[in-house]
């Protein structure tokens, strides 16, 4: 009787063509060396020694599996005998997800037959990315090229013939599109590829000039006729570079930003009493032009608080996880009440894009509540502010 092949087993693509070939031709003349590893009565290693030792007509020995992780079993055998691209390994695991982790024991008491399998626990994205030693975006890229793309779409990225991210551009074509590509081989996959990313960036960047045109539409010039003496700051900075990784939280997806010269050039020195406090927001890699902002402002800065953000962001030489609120004077206002200043350290979890926590606000009015406060480049409105942005929703 031909035996079957685990589903575990099949995570692992086949080997086929001329490595399949001198595969047979090495059972044929020696044997088959190792056995072959059943579990639950199908081949859960050894399927291309099974396959070699039928073509050249030879007993293949078998064994069953004694462990009780299968899953590992089979991922950790076929990783040591193989030499898998980043994109095979994430096809593979992205068969691994949600797979399961292999047979669950019966409950107490059960007389299940042997062919009767038990309900599986499903894998994570996360734990066969953790398996397979690949991103979890890359497995989610990978399923994607599993559920939307034609199987030879599949089968060429399961042999490494092209770049999972490149079969799931391929795999956002209709089907019939897809099968006439893959047809012409890898090379047109790949230009098809580059094509499809090309008019998705086109696309991107259109929705960013009319989102930011309409955000524009807001502007308006800082009224100078009032003068306050808190002023509360988060300037929309340009990056020359943008952070790696970052996509839709990219900032001109959300605002227009300006050059450091532009916001020097704002008339907050103007607006700023002749006693005023600032605070003003800086991340990480603009703080040097914060600090030009501040003597630009006409103020001279004092110290700063840390905003950790809970969660692990992008970067070049760090991965951010905080902002920093500058606090800058002029004249001689008076510093808080002692013994109301909070600690410079405030972790909360940062919520839409650019929205700071309103836990600062507070912390600003009950320094200074008798106080005049404008917020600029506010985003949200509140009461007891005079706010400039546009989009605050008001004028100062």
């Amino acid at each position: 009787m031909k035996l079957e092949f685990h589903p575990l087993a099949n995570i692992f693509p086949l080997i086929d063509g001329a490595e399949f070939d001198r595969l047979c031709a090495d059972i044929a003349e020696h044997g088959v060396r190792e056995p072959v590893v059943t579990y639950e009565g199908k081949i859960l290693d050894g399927r291309n020694r099974y396959r070699a030792a039928q073509e050249a007509g030879v007993d293949c020995p078998l064994e069953v599996y004694r462990g009780d992780n299968p899953t590992a079993y089979v991922v950790s055998l076929n990783l040591h005998r193989r030499h898998l691209t980043e994109s095979q390994r994430a096809m593979v695991a992205a068969k691994l997800a949600n797979l399961g982790q292999g047979r669950q024991s019966a409950p107490k008491g059960a007389n299940l037959p042997l062919y009767e399998e038990p309900e599986r626990s499903a894998v994570s994205n996360a734990s066969a990315a953790a398996m397979l030693n690949v991103s979890e975006r890359s497995v989610k890229t990978a399923r994607r090229v599993r559920d939307e793309g034609v199987d030879d779409l599949q089968s060429i990225v399961e042999r490494g013939g092209v770049s999972v991210s490149a079969a799931a551009d391929v795999a956002t074509l209709p089907k019939d599109e897809q099968a006439v590509i893959v047809a012409k081989g890898e090379r047109e996959i790949l230009e098809a590829a580059k094509r499809i990313r090309a008019e998705k960036a086109s696309v991107r960047r259109e929705e960013r000039i009319e989102k930011i045109a309409e955000i524009s539409k807001g502007n308006a010039a800082l009224d100078t006729s009032a003068t306050y003496p808190v002023i509360y700051a988060d300037p929309p900075w340009r990056y020359e570079n943008p952070p790696i990784g970052s996509t839709s939280r990219a900032i001109e997806n959300h605002y227009p930003t300006m050059t450091l010269e532009e916001i020097c050039a704002l008339p907050v020195a103007e607006i700023a009493a002749p006693d005023a406090i600032l605070y003003l927001w800086a991340t990480a890699p603009k703080l040097a032009e914060c600090m030009e902002v501040i003597t630009a402002w006409g103020f001279e800065y004092r110290t700063n608080m840390v905003w950790d953000k809970e969660k692990i962001g992008m970067g070049y030489h760090a991965r951010n996880q905080h902002e920093l609120l500058l606090i800058a004077t002029r004249g001689s206002i008076p510093p808080p009440a002692a013994g109301t200043q909070p600690s410079s350290v405030h972790r909360e979890a940062r919520g839409e894009h650019s929205a700071k926590p309103e836990f600062y606000r507070d912390m600003i009015e009950g320094f200074y509540p008798s106080l005049p406060r404008i917020e600029l480049f506010c985003r949200k409105a509140r009461d007891g502010w005079a706010v400039w942005g546009n989009q605050s929703g008001a004028a100062a």
